[in-house]
């Protein structure tokens, strides 16, 4: 008898053990899910942004080629000192981007449509010399602005003359 009652109590034991940890769990994510909805509403459109052209299209007496969207290695000058932060046409998601070196985020943009883009003054940021820019990318939906993805890290080999 006093096993049977031992028993008893210990399953009401594991019983509200159980319901405490979904109730915890059920707050958890309901409170995960309003801290991301409210983070969205501080986000706002790039009033900086311009309509895509392709910049990166570069000309010169000896030969002509273009650099895509981070591929390769740019080469910048006092003539051509930017890079380009572009979402392009065929998305239907805005874009932002942190733009970082050796750990540091040296620009962060606001949300760039389809189809356009921001240019970033990078060689007055940088002596001259090889780098690597890391660029973290997160795409938002078009309605809400509710973060789809983050975490995309695309790196950016750049030649600085001066």
């Amino acid at each position: 008898m006093k096993e049977r009652k031992q028993r008893k109590q210990t399953i009401i034991i594991i019983l509200l053990c159980i319901l405490i940890l979904l109730a915890g769990s059920a707050l958890f994510f309901s409170l995960r899910a309003w801290n991301r909805s409210q983070a969205c509403t501080d986000l706002q459109v790039s009033q900086d942004q311009i309509d895509y052209q392709n910049p990166l299209d570069k000309v010169t007496d000896e030969d002509a080629y273009t650099e895509l969207m981070g591929f390769g290695c740019l080469e910048l000058d006092l003539d051509s000192p930017l890079i380009y932060l572009i979402n392009p046409p065929g998305n239907e998601v805005y874009l932002s981007y942190d733009v970082r070196y050796e750990g540091q985020s040296l620009y962060k943009s606001d949300l760039i449509g389809p189809g356009k883009m921001e240019d970033f003054d990078i060689y007055s940021r940088l002596d001259a010399g090889e780098h690597t820019l890391t660029y973290l990318i997160s795409s938002y939906d078009l309605k809400d602005k509710t973060l789809l993805w983050s975490g995309v890290q695309q790196d950016q080999d750049i030649l600085i003359r001066k």
